[in-house]
């Protein structure tokens, strides 16, 4: 039984076309699955794998590399602020 919706799984394949590999749509995918569930789980990795042809350790790496995702024991609430310490905000 797949984890993802339809619905998900045709939005990340919509990206296919616009990216010249694969791999390259490995963000967008975990930007989908995050903004949807709030939070990227082990089976959402696994999925996201088998829909582009990688490992779910690549898919875990990427999702790693960048601290805005969320894994599934620490899901974002509803509400997010950002705060921009920046100087060009600063100023």
């Amino acid at each position: 039984m797949p984890f993802l919706s339809d619905d998900l799984r045709q939005r990340i394949l919509a990206y296919l076309p616009r990216y010249p590999s694969k791999q390259a749509v490995t963000l967008p995918a975990l930007h989908i699955v995050h903004d949807a569930m709030r939070c990227v789980s082990h089976e959402a990795i696994r999925e996201i794998a088998e829909l582009l042809d990688l490992t779910p350790a690549q898919v875990y790496d990427t999702m790693t590399f960048y601290q805005f995702f969320r894994e599934e024991n620490a899901p974002l609430g509803k509400t997010r602020l950002w705060v921009c310490r920046s100087l060009a905000c600063g100023l």
